[in-house]
């Protein structure tokens, strides 16, 4: 006898399906590491593109060509520099490469402390999604059934 159209194939005498919780259980392994990866990649590089930035701004004032453009540059420093390395900046009591390479080592500390802290929440995002998905994989998987 030949299995109606349409009708699952029978496997020991009941019809094989693909239970939905392993197939959202699958879903989850694939899906969780690339969450990861996706937040990862957006937050791992911003303390690099931060030095970047203000390292530009920072270079620009030493390569003024005229004192109107120093000044021009310097007040639109605020916006491109953290407060406390514009605070460097702005303190005239120095010569301008003595501010510019004070600004410069703030900067670098600051770059290195924000990239500390950022690998600090990847790391802590790994491990909660991880947690979090090995949890939801149980919930789905539930209890073995006979």
């Amino acid at each position: 006898m030949s299995a109606a159209p349409g009708a699952a194939p029978k496997v020991h005498g009941r019809a094989h399906r693909f239970p939905l919780a392993r197939a959202g259980f699958l879903a989850c392994a694939f899906l969780i590491p690339g969450l990861i990866g996706t937040f990862a990649a957006y937050s791992i590089p911003v303390p690099a593109i931060d030095e970047a930035a203000q390292a530009s701004a920072l270079e620009a004032l030493l390569t003024a060509p005229s004192p109107a453009a120093l000044q021009a540059q310097i007040a639109a420093l605020p916006t491109q520099l953290d407060p406390d390395t514009y605070a460097l900046i702005a303190n005239p009591t120095q010569p301008l490469p003595a501010r510019v390479a004070a600004a410069e080592a703030n900067m670098r500390r600051e770059v290195i402390a924000q990239a500390q802290a950022s690998a600090y929440r990847v790391r802590l995002m790994v491990i909660t999604m991880t947690i979090l998905g090995a949890l939801f994989g149980i919930s789905l998987l539930g209890p073995e059934k006979p």
